[in-house]
């Protein structure tokens, strides 16, 4: 399969000549695929400079035309100009334009005008929406390939969105994913963009995504890691610029034993963003892996396995899986019901309560190893499923919606905790937030081992912050040892 990107001034006639080959071409070889980028003649100087910059071309006027890697949004191999373009067509497919001049400069000039007229409808267009403003930090994680589609298309957000991609710094990788984005034609996406500036990035922010990685590494001893970390000038920039009532989600796929941690460390920036009600930290991934494990020993659909809670450090080694108020629907026993009608307990479903004690912690410990080394990659569609999920979960009504979820919030004050902490809890969403449900309660080994969270969390909290450095930090003992409770 071939993909051209075509790019040119609006009023050239040789862009018009290139365009229309490219036309012919994309009709008759259903393998040829073509992308235009049409350019203000006043830009596009300026444009065509920044293009050739980026990806080490030389090329003097219009139009431009170069080969991608389909579905990579890889660099790019530069063709040439229209000359060059017509005589790739004629020696690879047999086709050539007849147009002659004056026809092409026609066409250039009408070319520029249905420009002029485009430009001028967008513009009326733009004044007249209220647009949500969507930042995803980071789009270079491998995650946000697969998390863009999902949430352009599933009409998670109202329908004008505005989209910007912050990065620190240019990739030509990211521009092929930005013209993928635009190939989509998704009805809900009004306009997106690259940025590189944190108040471009998050001025006016509804929503922000933080995929952020700690960045490179500054030191390390037998038993101490130290990082950079950007999220503390991350927090202050996210504060400073959107809306006061931004909702944030930080989910890095890299870093996200540390999630809990960098969530703590986002909260204390935070001023005019209420962080008890607007911050999240992604734990929900350990709850899908555990649900799914479940399934398996069950033989029915994850979907039918509700309240799988994950408390405390989420993909840290301080957490456990409570399974005290799971239940599940469809089961194959002895009472049958319409799905969704009838919920049973969970752990009376398991005839062997010895594989949850011995073996169903280790299992979801290990999922994901497995399945990165049956496919000799990093897994990664469960965790970016996961991000997926839980913007669904909290920017639509789920009123009828009577499960919990695993997320990391803030937890003073809540299933009596008494420490300022945001750890993973239980929470319910409901019309576009979240709350913990009030009078729950839990058994006493439950409340034992989530008091000995807690008191850890707070822990290596505080041994892990040093101004703008992240410390990651190794334990002789653990303090408290992934479980499961029941």
């Amino acid at each position: 399969m071939a993909k051209f990107v075509i790019a040119g001034k609006a009023d050239c006639p040789y862009f018009a000549k290139a365009e229309l080959l490219g036309d012919e071409l994309s009709l008759n070889l259903p393998e040829f695929k073509i992308h235009k980028i049409v350019v203000d003649p006043n830009e596009w100087d300026e444009w065509l400079k920044n293009i050739c910059k980026k990806n080490n071309w030389k090329h003097a006027r219009s139009p431009i035309i170069w080969r991608e890697l389909l579905d990579r949004g890889g660099k790019g191999m530069l063709l040439g100009d229209s000359n060059d373009f017509q005589e790739y067509a004629l020696n690879y497919y047999g086709i050539k334009s007849n147009l002659i001049s004056d026809d092409l400069t026609k066409i250039g000039l009408e070319n520029e005008k249905t420009y002029k007229i485009v430009e001028q409808e967008r513009k009326e267009v733009l004044v007249t929406i209220n647009p949500f403003n969507l930042t995803i930090s980071n789009p270079e994680s491998p995650v946000f390939y697969y998390i863009i589609k999902e949430l352009l298309c599933q009409n998670f957000f109202v329908n004008d969105i505005f989209v910007r991609l912050y990065s620190k710094k240019p990739s030509a990788n990211l521009e092929g994913i930005l013209m993928e984005i635009q190939d989509l034609s998704s009805s809900s996406l009004r306009n997106i963009k690259i940025v590189y500036e944190a108040e471009d990035a998050f001025k006016n922010c509804d929503f922000a995504i933080i995929l952020d990685e700690l960045d490179e590494k500054i030191e390390q001893t037998e038993e101490v890691e130290t990082y950079h970390n950007p999220y503390i000038q991350l927090a202050k920039d996210v504060d400073q610029y959107a809306r006061q009532n931004c909702k944030i989600l930080i989910s890095p796929f890299h870093s996200r034993n540390e999630i809990y941690a960098l969530v703590n460390l986002f909260s204390h920036y935070l001023k005019k963003i209420n962080p008890k009600k607007y911050l999240i930290g992604n734990s929900m991934c350990d709850e899908m892996i555990a649900k799914a494990i479940l399934a398996h020993r069950l033989k029915i659909n994850p979907a039918f396995i509700k309240n799988v809670l994950i408390m405390g450090q989420s993909f840290s080694d301080s957490f456990y899986v409570d399974l005290s108020y799971s239940r599940v629907t469809d089961f194959d026993g002895a009472v049958w019901a319409k799905t969704g009608t009838h919920w049973l307990d969970l752990i009376n479903m398991i005839a062997d309560k010895q594989w949850i004690n011995k073996e169903f912690m280790n299992l979801v410990l290990d999922r994901e190893n497995e399945i990165s080394e049956k496919i000799n990659r990093k897994s990664i569609l469960v965790f970016a499923q996961s991000i997926v999920k839980l913007i669904e979960l909290w920017n639509i009504d789920h009123a009828n919606d009577s499960s919990l979820y695993s997320a990391v919030v803030y937890a003073k004050g809540n299933y009596e905790i008494k420490e300022d902490v945001f750890i993973s809890i239980p929470v319910k969403f409901e019309n576009g937030s979240f709350f913990c449900i009030k009078n729950f309660t839990f058994n006493e080994k439950t409340e034992s081992v989530l008091e000995e969270i807690v008191l850890d969390t707070k822990k290596r909290i505080s041994e892990k912050f040093i101004d703008e450095e992240y410390l990651k930090n190794g334990y002789d003992v653990k303090l408290v040892v992934p479980r499961v409770v029941y």
